[in-house]
């Protein structure tokens, strides 16, 4: 729908198009569009000291941090703005719009409750120390995106997992492989590992990108696939036929959000079902965890790193029954994120039982 009404200002002597929304996660929906703007914050001038404050910026990121310019009145129970240099009281009036990136044609801004008059500080103080919904309390009060360690993993996080071994060319110990299809065919192979003081049963031995399911049958030839668990839309026939191709190793898989709990395997249709949501969880508490290894770092594996980080977690909200549950949302490209919970799938058969266990995640 954007880009359909950007398309519809193509003949307009004004093409002026105005984004207006609360922010959510870091890098997505209007958080993206502000970073790609001069980046503007009301910034105020400090009638004592004369140093200039940000509200916004100087405003923790973390529960439980200290407020720096919220003051408490001396004998009183009421808070107000000051200048964390010299304490004097800020007024909300005498500020200005300061731009991060002057140069930058596109002018965005960032509106915040910290500098509206009708919001007071005692207020944001009583929500930011008893909130249990910290996204939403710093996506609407203070007008920032956020996302927690529980909610998305960060390319750093995926990168500490990396080893000394660069990938492989093929395999004789029996590998498992998740593949994403799309344009591009991105295919995550592994292998067994031996547990070390992390537990860790798996080792990422090739990742990388293909073009042709013929390639895929190489594949499976070199790193002895034992398991394949594959991305069945949107080349459902290209798909079943490279199933059928391999002999009972290839598994189609398909979303399902009513299934919880374990997969289903469909033997005799060579499917597998899972819920999404559920899936995305565990893959993600395989690398919190270090039960994986992955190549030395390099290009291909920063990419994977990414790709991982840009899956994230929102809370959504059922319009019609009210309920609410955590789902997964693309922030950028995640091809490797699916191709290795895929692989995650089909390897999972062989895991740790008592790990699984633990995570609510027993096939």
């Amino acid at each position: 729908a954007k880009a359909l009404a950007k398309e519809r200002l193509s003949h307009s002597d004004y093409k002026r198009v105005i984004e207006l929304s609360n922010p959510s996660l870091p890098g997505y929906g209007i958080d993206a569009a502000y970073q790609e703007s001069d980046q503007r914050h009301w910034t105020l001038k400090c009638p004592g000291c004369g140093k200039w404050v940000c509200p916004d910026k100087a405003f923790p990121t973390k529960l439980g941090e200290e407020v720096p310019f919220f003051r408490l009145r001396s004998g009183t129970e009421d808070w107000y703005r000051a200048c964390p240099h010299c304490d004097a009281e800020l007024d909300l009036a005498a500020g200005e719009w300061v731009a991060d990136f002057p140069r930058r044609p596109v002018h965005g801004y960032r509106i915040s409750q910290l500098f509206s008059a009708k919001v007071t500080p005692h207020e944001i103080l009583s929500e930011y120390s008893t909130t249990r919904f910290p996204e939403r309390f710093y996506n609407m009060k203070i007008g920032i995106p956020w996302a927690d360690a529980a909610i998305r993993l960060t390319p750093s996080e995926v990168l500490a997992c990396c080893g000394e071994e660069v990938m492989l060319a093929g395999s004789r110990e029996p590998c498992t492989m998740g593949v994403d299809t799309g344009r591009e065919i991105h295919v995550v192979i592994s292998a067994y590992h031996p547990a070390n003081e992390h537990g860790v049963c798996r080792k990422v031995v090739f990742m990388g990108v293909v073009h042709t399911y013929a390639e895929l049958d190489d594949l499976m030839a070199r790193f002895a696939v034992q398991r394949c668990v594959i991305d069945a839309l949107p080349e459902i026939h290209a798909t079943r036929d490279f199933a059928t191709r391999q002999g009972g190793k290839v598994f189609l898989n398909y979303f399902n959000e009513h299934q919880r709990g374990s997969f289903a395997w469909k033997m005799d249709k060579m499917i597998v079902e899972e819920n999404r949501t559920e899936a995305l969880d565990v893959s993600r508490q395989v690398v919190r965890d270090k039960r994986i290894v992955l190549p030395r770092h390099g290009p291909v594996v920063e990419e994977f790193a990414r790709h991982l980080a840009n899956d994230a977690k929102q809370l959504v909200e059922n319009d019609k029954t009210g309920s609410q549950e955590y789902r997964y949302i693309r922030t950028g490209a995640d091809h490797y994120s699916l191709a290795f919970t895929y692989d995650c799938i089909a390897w999972s058969t062989v895991m740790d039982s008592r790990w699984l266990a633990n995570i609510g995640w027993l096939t």
